[in-house]
């Protein structure tokens, strides 16, 4: 081996030494460190969480999972345990949007407080309230807020029987019976149906709207939180137009409205600030079209 190669072997060998020294220098101080370093639980958000997200709904979906952190490098207020992660949420709001992978901390959430005012107190002397359901189309598809003013359109079937025979609206001509001449008087009590709609109760105040109450008189409307369904969550799903009103009514209103509900078919209709009662005949077959309907069908 020539003088010049045993030289360079001998360069590697001490520059090995040197990197195996500084290596095993580094890991001993690593070591050490790792010591001196004190690691807390702490809980972070799986997702990003959109300012106004219900602090039970979080819990429930997961958006928190838990971890650890150095003690020197948690924000303040960081929550370390499941008891308290459970009693800061509960009941609580996210104040702002808060990152994937941020630490949950307590000031990240707030408590939602409105003064609770009983219903029983915006109800005036004389009325009371009355709680109906409808279906998206026929509440009008969430576009009645407390406050506004609404009509009830009913659908009924009456049994010809209980109507005046001489009524021109169902067409009996005065004086004939249903079931014509040469019959008995027991087929002239057979009863015919006639199906018939028309306004049943028209201007009803909206009391509530859900559990949105109608505000009072120069009060500022409350303006409620929703919270946002995460990006890409599965299974969400466009939430559905508020359908149950409270309506202020007096005792007779209640009792027409019992009775349409349970014995018709009961359509909404929203009407303006300036609305006037309106006095209408309903209608019938007979009075759908306008014309003789056997004349227009048969000529």
């Amino acid at each position: 081996m020539g003088k010049r190669a045993l030289v360079l072997l001998v360069a590697l060998l001490l520059a090995g030494l040197a990197a195996f020294a500084v290596f095993q220098f580094l890991e001993n101080y690593r070591a050490g460190e790792d010591e001196k370093r004190e690691f807390s639980p702490v809980f972070r958000a799986a997702a990003a969480i959109a300012e106004g997200t219900n602090g039970e709904v979080a819990l429930q979906t997961q958006l928190i999972v838990a971890g650890e952190e150095n003690v020197a490098d948690m924000p303040e207020g960081a929550i370390t345990t499941q008891e308290e992660l459970e009693a800061t949420l509960r009941g609580k709001l996210a104040a702002g949007p808060i990152d994937k992978n941020a630490i949950i901390t307590r000031s990240q959430w707030v408590s939602v407080t409105v003064e609770v005012k009983p219903l029983a107190t915006q109800i005036p002397s004389g009325k009371q309230a009355m709680t109906i359901s409808t279906d998206a189309v026929r509440g009008i598809n969430g576009f009645v807020e407390p406050g506004d003013r609404v009509n009830l359109i009913i659908t009924v079937d009456i049994e010809f029987d209980q109507i005046p025979v001489d009524s021109p609206i169902f067409g009996v001509p005065s004086g004939q019976t249903p079931g014509g001449e040469g019959q008995t008087p027991a087929d002239q009590q057979q009863t015919e149906t006639i199906t018939y709609t028309r306004y049943v109760l028209q201007g009803l105040p909206v009391l509530a709207v859900g559990r949105d109450i109608r505000p009072e008189e120069g009060e500022t409307p409350a303006v409620e939180v929703t919270p946002t369904t995460v990006a890409g969550e599965a299974g969400a799903q466009p939430e559905a137009p508020e359908t149950i009103f409270t309506l202020e009514v007096s005792p007779e209103e209640a009792e027409r409205l019992a009775y349409s509900f349970e014995n018709g078919s009961v359509w909404l209709t929203l009407v303006p600030s300036d609305f006037v009662k309106v006095d209408t005949q309903g209608v019938t077959i007979e009075t759908l079209f306008t014309g003789d309907i056997v004349e227009d069908i048969f000529g």
